[in-house]
Parts: structure tokens; sequence; C-alpha cells
């Protein structure tokens, strides 16, 4: 009875933890939005994906792709920035960018956020209200 009992307790503790973990939102609309409203906002980006995650108790949007370029400047950032925002239906503490050139080079946005007044993590993450707040002509 013991071992049943503890067995019990202890999938219960368990079955409570995976409860309190962070999960994408059930709505991944914007999976498919996103990408689609990027490559039609006419800024030399194509390839586009996006996707969710979660980091710790975090979910985090994702989106990347290839630009026609070696750089993007901080204008064309806000515009990418506008569209993700505009299109996201994830409830996310983060936005992730990642961007390559044709010949698959990382290209280096973290000047481009930061002038934007975004506080970037890892080269390419912001808060998601670092974007909101630039996606509505904040900063800059």
């Amino acid at each position: 009875m013991r071992k049943v009992l503890a067995w019990t307790g202890a999938l219960a503790a368990a079955v409570a933890l995976v409860g309190c973990t962070a999960s994408p939102s059930a709505d991944d609309s914007a999976t498919s939005t996103i990408p689609e409203a990027v490559e039609s906002a006419g800024l030399g980006i194509t390839n586009v994906w996006a996707d969710t995650g979660v980091d710790g108790f975090s979910t985090v949007l994702s989106v990347g792709g290839t630009v026609d370029a070696a750089e993007i400047d901080s204008a064309d950032l806000r515009t990418l920035i506008s569209v993700v925002v505009q299109e996201n239906t994830v409830d996310a503490r983060w936005l992730e960018l990642s961007l390559r050139d044709s010949a698959e080079k990382r290209i280096d946005i973290r000047a481009g956020l930061e002038e934007l007044g975004a506080d970037v993590v890892a080269d390419k993450r912001i808060s998601m209200d670092d974007a909101e707040r630039i996606a509505g002509g904040g900063a800059s």
C-alpha cells in the first residue's frame, strides 16, 4: 500500500510540474501567416519560416529567412518586426530573428536592433514588449 501511495504521489507531482511549464500557443496560424506576410512586404526576404518553441518557462516566436543583400538596415528591421507583430497569434515572451544572406551566412542584426532601442539577447532575440514598441514606431 505504501508503494502505491508513493507512486501516486510521485505521479501527481510530475503532472503538476508538467502543468506549470510553458507551451506554445495552440493557435499556430502565425507559422504560416508570418512567412507569407514577410515575403509580401517588399523587403527582399525569401524562404521565410516561423516557428514557436519554449525556452525555460517562456515561449519564443522564431522567424527567419534569406535576405537578398549582405545586410539589413534598421528601417527594414522595423518593417520586418512590424509585419511579424501584426501577424502574430502566439502569446510569446520573446521574438528571435534569424536572417542569412544568399550564401547562407548569418547576417548580424544586433546593431540594427539596438538602434531601434531593443535590449538584444544572444545577438538576435528581443522581448515581445520591445518588438511591439518598435512596431508601434517607438525609439530609433
